[in-house]
């Protein structure tokens, strides 16, 4: 496959300014000896990119620079900005989204669709990455354990893919990336604080997971993947000497919402006039829901509680059902839930690692009290 090369220059050598109120990433602040692969625009179907004056159509198949056009066809495009990419990227459906990265971008089409794929240093990619997780002004050893976790997510997840042309996607389903724009110093002093620092078990990179607010105990990895935990995920007591939570300053450390029966009927996908009930059958060690069942006149459901729980995210959106750690009652208006915690709660506890902080631990004890028995170097 051919690979065609533009360096699209937009500045000075370095990159430096404010952006959304924040102070962006410079481009070239942080140092990594392997950089990143990351699949951009993961969850759009891209039609259209325009990079610094350069528009890529998969429509088309045409390349369109300086006011002279060309096929793409089966080469890779590699732009790199200097010191950065402003990046236009637009779906069939005519919606546009605009960011900013820095280093190099590579571009295929596929069928039909753009693939881009942006080469970022590893410090840059975790100072980024935190701006999606944690908020700014929240203790320094958290934020540091944060680095810590995002990086080793990445190189983890860098060793499984290969060998594929990417490393890591842009959304949840890897790690939620948006480029350099309003990423606070914060970020990038936890990033370059712990520079390189990794999670490992049995010499190579942990399989890591992070979640807002376990609640009070986070889960054990099976929950998650439907696979045995290893030794470091089978979920651990989040509470301080006294019985406290770690994470009970989190907003939904406790919640309580009421959901219609048309909607609790959507979760299950039974007719909701004939929905009469919905009972916890049993529950994990950390006290999640690990099966529940919804029942009629004439059946019964059953689903595990991992299911429900991500139903209910795609049915009633995002925090009215925050967790699968919960009681639910019939009333008047459909069924009350009572819970703890905000999403799946495995690995470490974001909100946890901010009391604990609080508390005088460490980066590598927060590491540790959610890892256990691995070794962080």
């Amino acid at each position: 496959m051919q690979r065609r090369r533009f360096l699209l220059v937009a500045g000075g050598a370095t990159f430096a300014g404010v952006v959304g109120g924040r102070t962006a990433v410079p481009a070239k602040a942080l140092q990594a000896a392997t950089p990143l692969r990351v699949r951009v625009f993961s969850d759009v179907d891209v039609s259209r990119l325009e990079i610094n004056g350069v528009t890529l159509d998969a429509t088309t198949g045409m390349m369109a620079s300086c006011g002279s056009t060309s096929a793409v066809g089966s080469q890779v495009i590699e732009l790199t900005g200097d010191p950065y990419l402003d990046v236009t990227a637009h779906s069939a459906s005519g919606a546009s989204i605009q960011r900013r990265y820095p280093a190099t971008m590579f571009v295929m089409v596929r069928g039909g669709t753009l693939l881009a794929i942006n080469q970022v240093d590893v410090e840059t990619y975790v100072a980024s990455v935190m701006s999606a997780e944690v908020s700014p002004g929240w203790a320094t050893e958290s934020l540091r354990a944060q680095a810590i976790v995002v990086r080793t997510y990445a190189a983890h997840s860098r060793l499984s893919r290969r060998p594929q042309q990417y490393d890591l996607k842009d959304d949840t389903s890897s790690q939620v990336y948006r480029g350099i724009d309003d990423v606070a110093q914060s970020f990038v002093s936890a990033a370059h604080d712990t520079a390189g620092q990794i999670i490992f078990v049995d010499n190579a990179p942990a399989s890591v997971f992070y979640s807002a607010a376990c609640g009070g105990h986070t889960a054990a990895s099976e929950e998650l993947t439907g696979q045995p935990s290893p030794a470091y995920l089978v979920g651990v007591s989040d509470l301080d000497s006294g019985g406290r939570a770690y994470c009970s300053a989190a907003p939904y450390f406790r919640w309580k919402n009421s959901v219609s029966a048309e909607s609790m009927a959507r979760i299950v996908d039974v007719p909701a006039e004939q929905l009469n009930s919905i009972a916890v059958v049993d529950r994990w060690p950390d006290g999640r829901v690990r099966t529940i069942t919804a029942s009629g006149a004439s059946f019964t459901v059953t689903l595990n509680g991992r299911e429900f729980y991500t139903r209910a995210l795609r049915v009633l959106g995002y925090k009215v059902i925050p967790s699968s750690q919960f009681d639910i009652t019939r009333d008047n208006q459909g069924f009350a839930l009572v819970g703890h915690g905000v999403g799946h709660g495995v690995g470490m506890c974001q909100w946890g690692a901010r009391g604990r902080a609080g508390a005088g631990m460490g980066a590598a004890q927060i590491i540790q009290a959610y890892f256990p028995g691995t070794t962080l170097r």
